[in-house]
């Protein structure tokens, strides 16, 4: 019984098709559902949390605060897969948000999203959000990135039925058999999008709320989410097969890696800030 269970899980893999349904010449994949519901359902649950613990924000404005994020991480998130891991979509600039292949005319989708990008481009678009309606950057990041670790999950999970981010290769028993990115052979590997989503998803999500109850003002839940984010990803990265072509830093350490250390130094300035600000506060009362 053991084995037929190890089993099952190793090449469960194999029966997965990518491509939930066709409507004519466009086949929509699983990765984009879940990218529609993870995006939904982490707006529904700010909407929720707002309403419940009465936030200063109406309903309205993080609804549109979550729209301008969502372009943001489709601009960014593009963008930085193009600058990070295939430079050459620049020769061809319609490329980088067309879903026909330039090659053949068919439709495609498209493929390929950088998660530091998006980070970055959804950053922009609440700055420039907030901006315009002159409001609070930390205090509406606050409410609303309790909700990001639930996008994650599903993008994750769309990752794994996407059969694409595979780990290195592995003995261990909760191994699958995944697709070699380059050859396609499929081999024994860790589930690293599986790793992610519990990680990035689940866990991140508990830790966040909880500082949320603590903290939920001051910047301290998105800083707490910054410097999760920043130490899971540098530990998957071990284990997750790097992207081909990427470069290996110091010979070791990924573009992920590199990214995620970066991260987690802006974290820990950004949390120095905030204790700061703090201290100043408590003395000038």
């Amino acid at each position: 019984m053991p084995n037929l269970m190890t089993e099952w899980w190793q090449y469960f893999p194999e029966h997965i098709d990518p491509v939930a349904f066709t409507v004519g010449y466009v086949s929509v994949r699983w990765y984009a559902i879940c990218f529609i519901f993870g995006f939904f359902a982490a707006v529904v649950a700010v909407l929720i949390r707002s309403r419940k613990e009465r936030t200063p924000y109406g309903q309205g404005t993080i609804w549109d605060a979550s729209i301008a994020i969502c372009i943001g991480i489709l601009l960014g998130g593009r963008l930085g897969f193009a600058l990070l891991y295939q430079r050459t979509l620049f020769l061809n600039p319609l490329s980088l948000i067309s879903p026909i292949d330039p090659r053949t005319g068919v439709f495609s989708g498209i493929h390929g999203m950088s998660f530091f990008g998006a980070l970055i481009g959804s950053g922009i678009a609440l700055f420039l959000f907030i901006r315009s309606r002159r409001l609070k950057f930390m205090e509406l990041s606050d409410i609303l990135v309790p909700a990001v670790p639930i996008s994650l999950f599903f993008g994750r999970i769309g990752n794994f039925l996407n059969l694409e981010l595979p780990g290195r290769k592995t003995t261990v028993p909760w191994g699958m058999y995944l697709p070699d990115p380059l050859t396609g052979v499929w081999e024994l590997r860790h589930p690293s999008p599986l790793y992610e989503a519990l990680l990035e998803g689940i866990l991140l999500s508990i830790a966040v709320s909880l500082v949320r109850r603590w903290k939920p003002t001051g910047g301290y839940v998105t800083i707490t989410f910054l410097l999760g984010y920043a130490i899971v990803r540098f530990l998957v990265e071990f284990v997750r097969e790097p992207d081909p072509g990427s470069l290996m830093v110091f010979g070791w350490m990924t573009i992920g890696q590199t990214l995620s250390l970066a991260l987690f130094i802006v974290g820990g300035m950004l949390f120095c800030f905030a204790r700061k600000s703090e201290k100043n506060m408590e003395e000038s009362r």
